[in-house]
């Protein structure tokens, strides 16, 4: 460009490319630059912009920046969010190129089949993780606490917990959505998969006598204090100090948490599955699957085609997923994640996936379902005006 300014000869111009992506932390963000660096580098007819924003203004704005077509590549969450972009036209699907890419790079199965609508494939996958309970190994050890397998034992664990002066659980749901994860996984345990899933499509309603006997389950644990107080009402980060120190017990998570632990004590934390609650139910676990999508009326679907290859080719999901903490679609042996081990050993004994509740649920069922919810978590933990709140909102 300098040389054809000194001639005085246009420059040629490149092609623009624009991606949305919600940045989670620094290390996700050195990594997504690292790899817009190199992608520019490398094609340099082609010039990378990354927009980068805070998850809940992100997932509010969605639709209407798909509709605006403000972006040639956007990341988002296989589930019932995907679906209803799909059904609205607002999503192209990954062409018969890019899918023998993936095969041929051999990213998981699963995750490409995760986004699979009508025959089509609609996310390009990025990583995966699952959820259970953080805890501290060292202070486990010192109270003589093994992690619990079944309810009894977790309720075993959390009274040991109290009588020994740290509060069993902390909770971080200021944005609500990490308390959703307390309600899946007792509908899971309680109701399994078949249920939970007609649940959050609207076939069966909150109402149903099963749905009681999770907020039931999760009222007790109210009632007995078993939840710090000061973590109610914040955001899930600001919880780890209080796990860090000893004040809380325990903290139902994502694995990809593991990306904010102090070098000081990664070592030092641990990582178990959701308790069984009844013997003959089978264990299903949250396992979201994070996606690229491709806008429908993007401008530019080519170059967004030659940065999808990118990606494949060259592992830019190894290097997204190892800032995450998570699992990358396309599987590193070399990789290590903090909570690895604990994570994969969860999911190889699944016996059904979910994707969490704000993704698996008809979208205008999340907004009155987190509301009930908050209601529920404020003395005096009230299942009957949560319920009566989320068919209230839902019959509207």
């Amino acid at each position: 460009m300098a040389l054809c300014c000194a001639l005085g000869l246009p420059a040629a111009a490149t092609e623009p490319l624009v991606i949305d992506f919600i940045i989670s932390n620094s290390a996700q963000r050195t990594a997504l630059m690292q790899l817009v660096s190199q992608f520019n580098a490398a094609n340099p007819d082609i010039t990378v912009t990354p927009h980068g924003y805070a998850q809940e203004p992100y997932k509010l704005d969605f639709m209407t920046r798909l509709r605006e077509g403000k972006a040639d590549l956007a990341f988002w969450y296989a589930g019932e969010r995907l679906r209803d972009a799909a059904a609205n036209k607002l999503l192209s699907p990954l062409d018969a190129d890019l899918l023998a890419l993936l095969k041929k790079k051999k990213f998981v199965p699963a995750t490409i089949d995760g986004t699979r609508i009508d025959g089509e494939v609609y996310g390009f996958p990025l990583y995966y993780y699952t959820w259970g309970f953080l805890y501290r190994k060292s202070l486990f050890a010192r109270l003589g606490l093994q992690p619990p397998a079944t309810w009894s034992d977790f309720l075993q664990t959390c009274s040991r917990l109290k009588a020994a002066g740290v509060t069993p659980l902390g909770l971080g749901a200021q944005s609500i959505w990490p308390a959703a994860a307390w309600f899946d996984y007792l509908d899971l345990r309680i109701n399994g998969l078949n249920f939970h899933r007609k649940l959050m499509s609207g076939e069966a309603r909150f109402s149903d006598p099963r749905v009681r006997e999770v907020f039931d389950a999760w009222g007790d644990l109210l009632r007995k204090g078993y939840f710090f107080a000061p973590t109610m009402d914040q955001e899930m980060d600001r919880v780890l100090p209080y796990l860090y120190r000893n004040h809380v017990g325990m903290l139902l998570a994502g694995s990809f948490v593991a990306a904010r632990f102090p070098d000081a004590i990664a070592a030092d934390m641990g990582f178990f599955a959701f308790p069984s609650f009844t013997p003959d139910m089978p264990d299903y676990e949250e396992a979201p699957l994070d996606v690229l999508v491709l806008p429908a009326r993007s401008r530019h679907p080519e170059a967004r085609k030659r940065f999808l290859a990118f990606l494949a080719e060259n592992g830019g999901t190894r290097v997204i997923a190892k800032a995450d903490q998570t699992l990358p679609a396309q599987p590193d042996p070399a990789a290590h994640p903090v909570l690895g081990e604990a994570t994969n050993a969860i999911l190889e004994k699944a016996a059904g996936l979910t994707y969490f509740f704000d993704r698996d649920a008809r979208a205008e069922l999340v907004g009155p379902a987190y509301e009930g919810m908050r209601l529920f978590l404020h003395p005096p933990y009230d299942a009957d005006q949560a319920i009566r709140h989320i068919e209230a909102a839902r019959s509207r």
